[in-house]
């Protein structure tokens, strides 16, 4: 048994847990597989004593058993979400119905486990669990942290400075930040773009903006001289006359990059000081062909990293400043680049631990990195904190041609939804050959893409309704009553491509519904416990990029599989 216990966080060796199970048996089996994991594990016969156990123990964690004399492990859980509704709770059971499996969502269960046990399904949905306990845990030790930090500063600066901060964000504009991006005549080419945004202290010298026109892309990237409330201001003007100007845009005039940037630089160095420069780069990728159109002034090398090579972009001119008249662009050929990476000066001149810059190593990372989540976890395992704001642009082209490609559609119903979430995660495990965590956390991801599409799309049901049928006791009755009278479908498309080196996994899951566009404010909590509105958080959390269809009814999950190796496609297995 030391075998599960290596495998799990050491985090839940500080953690209480209480299981509950009426064959005594069973009791004493599950107490050998999971010795050594937990603090403690209380053990309880059914789910009377359950109950019981939990409101005098308060543990973090419950595991139980649904068939039981007296309470079930549904009435159990029913009871403890009447006092706490964020404890994860882990169901094992010998069957799952479609009525016991919408109970089961409505009460928030976080993993399931299939009787008999096998200690694979064990280890997989208690390290689910305890990675989610651990996560929340480092969340809210790290807002006490920050918060008695922020004790220690001035009040009125300190109001000052954040109402700045928030105002300066509202500034910066993502058309991109759910949507993928053509980037060529191909049917087939997609991009899509990722940004870092990292203040070194509350108020940023760095700016970004992505507009959307015409279906192009035009980018902004600027990193003011200096740093403070100067540099702030400056880089906040250099944002918002960007978006002026992107939004005065005729819409059904085509767009002349060359134009922009004369309309913008001359608006942008008449409100520089005179003894003051602006380092910028202004990017236009257009939407039918696989070109990108730079000026760029005083800003670092732009990137571009094609399957073989890794090529740079080099400054087209010095930076910005109230005595510019002249300025070159530059016409690149993008049809066989993969990655195309703006930043600041931030990243390339970081310091590094070793004492040398990171622009020695950024190359190399640039290369090795299949995403933005790599690069920079990269970047801070070299260079810790930075002394400098930073900010990065990536654009990534997530295309190639599969290796495999697995595709189903269901009907609009709850059971033949769950059966397909079932067949997607068996091939999660087959097919990609994804180790139980990674596994158990895309498969998550899927599900609640999948929920989302039978409830939100095909039912149509909006999340203001799903919290006011909840907290009346009706909505399982509603989705019954409803079903009936909906005649959708929803598919989903679960592939494998090499992407950088590494294995992308690409799940598209489509509905018939009206689509929707989430709303910015969606993201900014980030409690995954809570029971109402954590689907697009948890794929959020547990892919590392997503994005919708132009309608909102299509939405595309993407996962870096890690190294080389993977098993055969569904094809080849069957």
């Amino acid at each position: 048994m030391a075998g599960l216990q290596s495998q799990i966080s050491p985090f839940a060796r500080g953690l209480t847990a209480l299981f509950v199970e009426d064959d005594a048996a069973g009791r004493r089996l599950m107490v050998a597989q999971l010795r050594g994991v937990f603090k403690e594990l209380i053990l309880a016969g059914d789910g009377q004593e359950g109950l019981a156990a939990f409101q005098a123990r308060r543990p973090q964690l419950v595991l139980t058993d649904n068939h039981m004399p007296g309470l079930s492990g549904i009435e159990m859980t029913e009871a403890i979400r009447r006092t706490d509704a964020r404890v994860p709770v882990i169901f094992i059971t010998s069957s799952m119905d479609t009525d016991l499996l919408v109970q089961a969502i409505n009460l928030g269960i976080a993993a399931f486990i299939p009787k008999p046990v096998a200690l694979d399904s064990l280890r997989q949905a208690v390290a689910l669990v305890v990675g989610m306990l651990e996560n929340d845990h480092l969340q809210r030790r790290n807002r006490d942290q920050e918060l008695a930090l922020l004790q220690f500063r001035e009040k009125y600066h300190e109001d000052q400075q954040e109402l700045a901060f928030r105002k300066e964000k509202s500034l910066l504009e993502n058309d991109y930040r759910f949507r993928a991006f053509p980037g060529g005549p191909s049917a087939r080419s997609e991009w899509i773009a990722q940004v870092v945004y990292a203040p070194r202290d509350i108020m940023c010298g760095d700016s970004y903006s992505l507009r959307r026109l015409g279906g192009g892309m035009l980018v902004l990237l600027a990193d003011a001289m200096g740093k403070g409330l100067a540099a702030a201001l400056t880089t906040s003007l250099s944002a918002h006359t960007f978006n002026l100007l992107a939004d005065a845009l005729p819409a059904e005039a085509p767009f002349l990059f060359r134009d922009f940037v004369r309309d913008y630089t001359a608006l942008m160095g008449r409100r520089l000081l005179e003894d003051e420069v602006l380092p910028l780069a202004l990017a236009w990728l257009p939407a039918d062909r696989p070109e990108l159109e730079t000026a760029v002034f005083g800003m670092p090398p732009i990137l571009v990293r094609t399957a073989e090579t890794l090529a740079k972009l080099r400054c087209d001119n010095p930076p910005l400043s109230p005595y510019t008249e002249r300025f070159r662009t530059s016409l690149h050929d993008l049809g066989a680049a993969r990655a195309v990476l703006l930043y600041t000066d931030g990243l390339n001149e970081a310091v590094t631990a070793g004492g040398g810059l990171y622009r020695d190593d950024l190359d190399r990372d640039f290369l090795e990195a299949a995403g933005l989540g790599q690069l920079w976890s990269a970047f801070q395992s070299r260079v810790g904190r930075p002394d400098d704001d930073v900010a990065m642009v990536l654009l990534s082209r997530v295309d190639a041609p599969p290796q495999w490609r697995h595709k189903l559609t269901v009907p609009s119903r709850l059971e033949q939804v769950e059966q397909a979430c079932q067949e997607l995660e068996r091939l999660l495990e087959t097919a990609a050959a994804l180790e139980p965590v990674p596994r158990g956390e895309f498969a998550m991801a899927i599900r609640e893409a999948m929920l989302n599409a039978y409830e939100h799309g095909s039912l149509e049901i909006s999340t203001r309704q799903k919290m006011r049928m909840l907290e009346d006791g009706v909505y399982y009755q509603h989705l019954l009553d409803l079903e009936p009278t909906v005649d959708r479908r929803i598919s989903a498309e679960l592939s494998l491509q090499p992407h950088a080196g590494q294995h992308l996994l690409k799940a598209t899951i489509q509905d018939e519904g009206p689509g929707f566009t989430p709303p910015a404010h969606l993201f900014q909590e980030e409690d995954s416990l809570m029971l109402c509105g954590r689907g697009l958080k948890l794929v959020k959390k547990y892919t590392d990029a997503f994005y919708l269809n132009e309608k909102g009814n299509t939405i595309t999950l993407l996962r870096i599989q890690s190294g080389g190796s993977h098993a055969a496609g569904p094809n080849e297995l069957h």
